[in-house]
């Protein structure tokens, strides 16, 4: 999160060689009123000299190492700079050639590489080794001839330092290539040259950065590889967002380009940049330093794990740099790091992304020793980072300060705009200058006064302040909007249907078809006024569902949402701020683990309980129907629906016969089986005679259990033929049974009588 500055001796090289140009055209101007034809050397920033024909001057230019563009005007001769960029088989190092179109008009020309590996060599066309550079610099002279010189070499890819500040992380990187890509800085090419000609005519310098292949190069960073990039013009800015194939953002890009929106149109400090340009830094291979990194005018990176619009908001934060037009000195460098922190809790709260609690928390960091006891305004007594916490506080108490005295007429946008106008490095001085002239806008000289001694006392002492709470917010700022967020219950993802109605796991949830996904969602109001929600679930992009409501200050509603899933697949099921992954497969199959009987014997015809135990192994409820079989013969079916991993019991009453039955006394084991989708199981139970007959009809000396016996199914009181009717109380028929048997065979012989008259 710094500034690339231009180099101390460049500057004063160039302010030198307009002293130098100037002092050429006050003599070339003195000759000429004398009559005489002077012809004066042009000097370029490099100390280069060359001689012209009579009665022309020359003229010199410079541009240090920044990145910053230089487009000429019209009128003028423009030498093009371009600096092309790829990517090499040497993992942390980046190709560049730099080529040069010089004018006509150009009689001297010099490259200096500032970027170039110590190690590396230089491959030149056109140009040579200048002679006064020195051992360690790479400094190279245009031959006069070459139409297009060039120089080729490389460049460090990583950037490596240790990670300071709450937007730290645990690793090491600024810049780094990752071997299928790489985000890395732009090179630093100084130049400096000689013409001819009219003054107002003046040679300048145009520079461009690209990148061979695959790949986006800004003013100071540059991302090699295969990527996306999206472009929002809003707010009187335009930005690119360059999100890696690499990259799994959180933030969308319409998340990004709202927050930047929404900075830009609040931060009223001044001029904006035409365009910003953003990368997401992929975090997959990566170990970066810091969460978010901000250099050259308006280029910046964040990583792709950073949400956007959070108090603690990367992207906002890295934004508000952008908009910070000055250079500090020691003492007022706390300023840049504790506006932006600020700025970026402020406004997410403004806009609702944030409530006011979030807000405090933030702020409330600069409370808490080691970095309230810091002084502001002197580096050398910080412990940790307090320009990021207790700046951060200091800075919104300065804001609340200014809007309450003046009214709302001004505020630290005020400070900041004062700031952006400061011509050189700005110091603490600075900052409360600004401060108390922010106040004579609004208030008099003496609360102006009292303004300024109070930001003395909380940036050049140990002294700190505290944060304010929601009235006081509210008075100097206004009623913080409605601030309506939503959130799953605890118990709000939820699998019901025939198979089971409980909670599930995300990542994804799992489903059979023919389920449904019952989600519980919270609305709730956090901000200080009424304000309404609207939440649709949608699959795959598609509405389903809608619910709406008003929720005043402080209120929260649930919200129940049920969708059935039929068919299989994988679908993306959005509501509110959640997103969910729901795969959708076929049931398992259950698996049928064991069969018993009660009883496991009994008579021909009688019913047992067949009861069968089935499980599912699988992760996903099984369903599917089982079969109860007597030998083999299905006698009834049972539908069987199972969670994940659970087992249970299923019971049918089934009737068992033996084969035409059994011989008296006797008895025969009967098969019953339970056949499953997969498997099966099955078990014995024995049938036992009833002791009536005989067992086949064929057997005249066949009898039952109780002595007596007939020869076949159809006459119960026949004994076999003609044999006699026994009545001496033998086992037979007795007196009174013969003598009723003798009336009807009477009556029988006399009706057949009749039938044949």
């Amino acid at each position: 999160m710094h500034r690339s500055g231009s180099s101390a001796g460049v500057r004063a090289g160039v302010v030198a060689l307009s002293l130098v140009a100037l002092l050429f055209v006050s003599l070339a101007a003195a000759g000429a009123a004398g009559g005489a034809s002077v012809a004066p050397a042009s000097v370029g920033e490099t100390g280069l000299v060359s001689e012209t024909g009579p009665a022309v001057e020359s003229f010199s230019g410079s541009a240090d190492a920044d990145r910053v563009a230089q487009t000429a005007g019209d009128d003028a001769d423009v030498i093009r700079l371009r600096n092309g960029m790829t990517q090499t088989d040497e993992r942390g190092a980046v190709g560049v050639t730099t080529r040069a179109e010089i004018p006509d008009r150009v009689t001297a020309f010099e490259v200096t590489l500032f970027s170039v590996r110590a190690d590396a060599e230089v491959e030149a066309d056109g140009f040579v080794p200048a002679d006064d550079a020195g051992p360690d610099e790479s400094v190279w002279e245009w031959d006069g001839a070459t139409a297009d010189p060039s120089l080729t070499y490389a460049i460090d890819a990583n950037d490596t330092v240790g990670g300071e500040g709450p937007l730290a992380t645990d690793g090491a990187y600024r810049f780094a290539d990752a071997g299928e890509w790489a985000l890395v800085q732009t090179p630093r090419v100084g130049a400096g040259w000689s013409y001819t000609g009219e003054y107002e005519g003046q040679v300048r310098l145009d520079r461009e950065t690209v990148v061979a292949g695959e790949g986006v190069a800004s003013q100071t960073m540059a991302f090699l590889g295969p990527h996306e990039e999206y472009v929002r013009e809003a707010a009187g800015q335009r930005y690119r967002l360059i999100v890696p194939d690499a990259a799994e953002p959180v933030a969308s890009p319409d998340e990004v380009f709202g927050v930047f929106a929404d900075a830009s149109t609040a931060l009223q400090v001044g001029a904006r940049d035409e365009a910003v340009v953003a990368f997401t830094a992929p975090t997959g291979e990566v170990s970066w330093a810091v969460r978010g990194l901000q250099t050259g005018d308006a280029d910046l990176w964040v990583r792709d794990s950073e949400p956007a619009g959070t108090a603690a908001d990367v992207w906002t934060h890295e934004y508000v740099h952008t908009r910070q037009a000055y250079r500090t000195e020691a003492s007022g460098r706390w300023i840049t790091e504790a506006s932006a922190t600020y700025y970026a809790a402020l406004f997410a709260l403004d806009r609702g992304a944030a409530d006011f609690d979030a807000f405090e928390r933030t702020l409330a960091r600069g409370e808490r020793d080691p970095d309230a006891s810091s002084v502001l305004s002197a580096p050398t007594t910080w412990e940790g980072n307090p320009d990021y916490t207790k700046g951060a506080l200091v800075a919104g108490e300065i804001d609340r300060r200014l809007r309450t005295q003046t009214d709302g007429a001004a505020s630290l946008a005020t400070v900041l705009r004062e700031l952006n106008e400061v011509d050189g490095p700005v110091t603490n001085e600075h900052v409360l200058g600004a401060v108390e002239a922010a106040a004579a806008e609004g208030a008099d000289d003496d609360t102006a006064a009292e303004i300024r001694a109070e930001a003395e006392r909380l940036t050049t002492t140990r002294a700190t302040t505290e944060m304010w709470d929601g009235e006081a917010h509210a008075a100097a700022f206004g009623e913080t909007p409605a601030q309506v967020g939503y959130g799953l219950t605890d118990d709000a993802v939820r699998a019901t249907g025939e198979y089971r109605n409980r909670t599930v796991a995300r990542d994804p949830v799992e489903l059979v078809a023919g389920e449904s996904l019952a989600l519980a969602v919270v609305a709730s109001n956090t901000g200080g006024a009424a304000g309404s929600y609207d939440l649709s679930l949608s699959v795959d992009g598609e509405s389903v569902e809608n619910r709406s409501g008003t929720l005043e200050a402080g209120e929260e509603a649930i919200e129940r949402f049920e969708h059935r899933f039929e068919a299989t697949g994988e679908y993306e099921v959005r509501i509110g701020s959640e997103r969910l992954t729901v795969a959708v497969s076929e049931p398992a199959r259950p698996s049928v683990r064991g069969v018993s009987t009660d009883p496991d014997r009994v008579a021909a015809g009688e019913s047992v309980v067949a009861t069968a135990t089935v499980g599912n192994d699988a992760s996903v409820p099984a369903g599917g129907d089982v079969e109860f079989r007597v030998d083999g013969e299905t006698v009834a079916t049972a539908p069987v629906r199972l969670d994940a991993s659970e087992e249970t019991t299923v019971d049918r009453a089934i009737t068992v016969d033996g084969d035409g039955g059994s011989l008296a006394g006797g008895a025969e084991d009967v098969t019953v089986s339970v056949v499953g989708p997969v498997d099966e199981a099955s078990t014995t139970v024995t049938v036992e005679g009833d002791g009536t007959g005989s067992a086949d009809g064929d057997d005249p000396d066949s009898a039952d259990s109780d002595g007596s016996g007939s020869a076949d199914g159809d006459d119960p009181a026949s004994a076999g033929g003609d044999a006699p009717v026994p009545v001496d109380g033998a086992p037979g028929f007795g007196p009174a049974v013969a003598l009723v048997s003798v009336v009807v065979a009477g009556a029988a012989l006399a009706r057949r009588d009749r039938e044949s008259e």
